[in-house]
């Protein structure tokens, strides 16, 4: 018995080791080191929603919405659907996003500079759930609008490593948001900062941290439009392609405060290879 199950090991192992041949040579792999390690755990070389920079507590509001992310990049093309719920409870905020499906093709370039084990460079993954709580700590009307809140954001361990699309690995970030309405005035400015860490797999540095700030412009139109200008960014501790520089520019369409529409154009300015529209229908209850 002990026998047969040792023949089974080894043909086994040899197997993997065939399959995985052209990695091997690609990567110049040594036959020890652990294949993870050859990655490089950092915005610039996995998927748009391996590492997101989180910019909650904006909607003091009950909401249900599905969104889909569409690439304007042709070595990396994908298509993404997430669906997100958020439940407000006084001062509270619980909101919950589900990176559910994501299709994608990418080029052999890409593929081999981000160690990639997928040999096809295509498929499709499910990715990780992000869980927001945030707390309404100040607000105020004498002078126009203003809020502050504090946020807890957790990311799991969902996404497969395998295609370097999701990390496989934990996340988490604790940020304060500020917004301000002037008086007399259909614009929104807010703003966070905050501190934010992802866990990595290698052994010597087990995670990266930085702070993440980000700046956000609303200006409400007539008829429901609004116009929106976002800057995010990260500032992780390897430079090796963990500074992102976010930009989104958005438009939306409020349709009596019961459901809205975005169409939102997001481009990487640093440390994230990607340029992506994004389409969200949102229902309030």
């Amino acid at each position: 018995m002990r026998r047969a199950l040792l023949i089974v090991l080894v043909l086994f192992s040899i197997g993997a080791k065939a399959q995985f041949d052209w990695w091997n040579q690609i990567h110049n792999w040594d036959g020890a080191t652990p294949w993870t390690q050859y990655m490089t755990y950092s915005h610039a070389y996995l998927g748009p929603n391996a590492l997101p920079i989180p910019n909650v507590a904006g909607t003091h509001s009950n909401y249900a919405s599905s969104s889909a992310q569409i690439s304007l990049r042709g070595d990396d093309q994908f298509v993404n659907w997430h669906n997100e719920v958020q439940l407000v409870t006084g001062k509270t905020l619980f909101n919950v996003v589900h990176q559910s499906v994501e299709a994608f093709r990418t080029t052999t370039d890409v593929r081999d500079l981000r160690a990639s084990r997928g040999e096809s460079g295509q498929g499709i993954q499910a990715g990780d759930v992000i869980v927001n709580i945030s707390h309404r700590i100040y607000e105020n009307d004498d002078d126009g609008r203003t809020e502050v809140y504090f946020t807890t954001h957790l990311k799991t361990a969902a996404g497969p490593l395998n295609n370097a699309r999701f990390t496989d690995a934990p996340g988490y970030a604790f940020f304060f948001t500020g917004r301000w309405n002037p008086k007399y005035s259909r614009l929104w400015i807010s703003s966070n900062a905050g501190f934010q860490v992802y866990q990595t797999h290698w052994v010597d540095y087990p995670q990266n941290d930085g702070f993440l700030g980000n700046v956000l412009i609303t200006q409400r139109m007539d008829k429901g439009y609004g116009l929106h200008a976002e800057l995010k960014t990260f500032t992780g501790y390897f430079r090796d392609g963990d500074w992102p520089r976010i930009l989104n520019l958005s438009i939306d369409r409020n349709f009596n405060g019961k459901s809205r529409s975005v169409l939102q154009w997001t481009k990487g300015l640093n440390d994230y290879p990607f340029s992506y529209l994004t389409l969200t229908h949102q229902v309030f209850f």
